[in-house]
């Protein structure tokens, strides 16, 4: 960039001096013209670099989903359905898991959830018989609690004797313990039958979630599309072992139209400082060349990688290498209809307004870079 510089200048000096010898030239106006160059190239070039930067590190990014079998336990691949490299709708067939032990799993529960529904009568049905046991228990209790009563009062008048007071005491403390049992037991029961979350038995309520867990992987055996795309590496084979635990197929989707023509380019941090949403942009893409694309800046992203602190137990250092650069997003203003594949590369500058002649020669800088890469059109 400075080479061009002075070459121009240079030039310039030999054109209106020497060429067309428009001015004479004379030794105090040669060394003045030796010390503005310099300085004009200087301010040229900070200039650019300030208020008028560019980024080597524009970048095309595409959304890609890694798949996932969302199912509890590992199954066994059944079937691929998709093919590589080729388009696929949303909700399409990827591919399908063994379902038969899904299916098992369904079956044992449905059973297990008609047993649990069938239980609530009987537990009605039990806590009917132990509150009778209980009015029973009650009612033995107050005739002995009667008979010993009456022992009482006729071993008072000396009618009978003192072994028949102690066998009906004995009989009464046995009452008394049969009704504490009974209603101990009649507790039980009414516990067991009124057992509930919301109006439902909590056991009939637990085989319902758990039915559902089943019902939800033998759904989910069947693995589907996230989004309109492609696979690509596609390297899973049918009878394979898969599990939430790892990706086993990268799935791109396709762009919408939120996400067309937008480029992310990373800046230096001296030079983001200047840039703001709704700057002019230029994009120049080696696969375009002879072209230059205007945008605008559409979001500057004040994070970094080099910025987050993870939760460990290790102490925060400072082991990044090298000037972190901050992502900046722009949209081209024709970018919708243009095709770029993901990953492409391509030099970004931005236009803050400020000193206006650094930025017509970073326009014209722009340009050679977008004429040269016709040279070079096979890299």
């Amino acid at each position: 960039m400075m080479a061009a510089i002075f070459i121009a200048y240079a030039a310039l000096i030999w054109l209106v001096f020497d060429k067309l010898r428009l001015i004479k030239l004379s030794l105090p106006l040669a060394l003045v013209l030796a010390a503005v160059g310099p300085i004009f190239a200087l301010f040229i070039l900070v200039s650019m670099n300030n208020f008028h930067p560019s980024s080597s590190d524009a970048r095309v990014f595409q959304r890609v989903v890694q798949i996932v079998p969302h199912i509890t336990t590992p199954g066994r691949v059944q079937e691929i359905a998709a093919q590589p490299n080729t388009p696929i709708k949303k909700d399409d067939v990827l591919f399908k898991v063994d379902p038969q032990p899904f299916q098992i799993e369904v079956n044992r529960l449905e059973a297990a959830l008609a047993a649990a529904q069938q239980a609530v009568p009987q537990l009605k049905s039990s806590l009917d018989q132990a509150t009778a046991a209980t009015e029973k228990a009650t009612a033995q209790l107050n005739l002995a609690r009667s008979d010993f009563e009456r022992q009482q009062e006729l071993f008072e008048k000396q009618v009978v004797a003192a072994a028949a007071l102690d066998r009906y005491e004995r009989n009464f403390q046995a009452a008394e313990q049969g009704v504490v049992g009974a209603k101990a037991a009649e507790e039980r029961a009414r516990q067991a039958y009124e057992s509930n979350i919301g109006n439902e038995n909590t056991t009939v309520a637990q085989v319902k979630q758990q039915l559902a867990q089943a019902k939800y992987n033998l759904e989910e055996s069947v693995v589907r599309a996230p989004c309109s795309g492609y696979v690509t590496n596609l390297q899973l084979e049918a009878g394979a072992i898969v599990s939430a635990a790892a990706s086993v197929m990268p799935f791109v989707c396709d762009r919408d139209e939120r996400n067309r023509g937008f480029v992310v380019a990373s800046f230096m941090q001296g030079a983001y400082l200047h840039i703001s949403p709704g700057d002019y942009a230029e994009v120049v893409f080696p696969m375009y060349p002879g072209q230059v694309f205007a945008g605008k800046v559409i979001t500057t992203i004040d994070a970094t990688s080099e910025g987050q602190l993870s939760a460990t137990g290790v102490l925060p250092g400072t082991s990044s290498s090298g000037e972190a650069r901050f992502p900046v997003r722009i949209h081209l203003d024709k970018g919708d209809d243009l095709r770029l594949p993901a990953g492409t590369h391509g030099i970004a500058a931005v236009y803050t307004g400020n000193v206006q002649v650094a930025g017509i020669i970073r326009m014209a800088l722009m340009r050679l870079t977008s004429w040269t890469n016709y040279l070079f059109f096979t890299s």
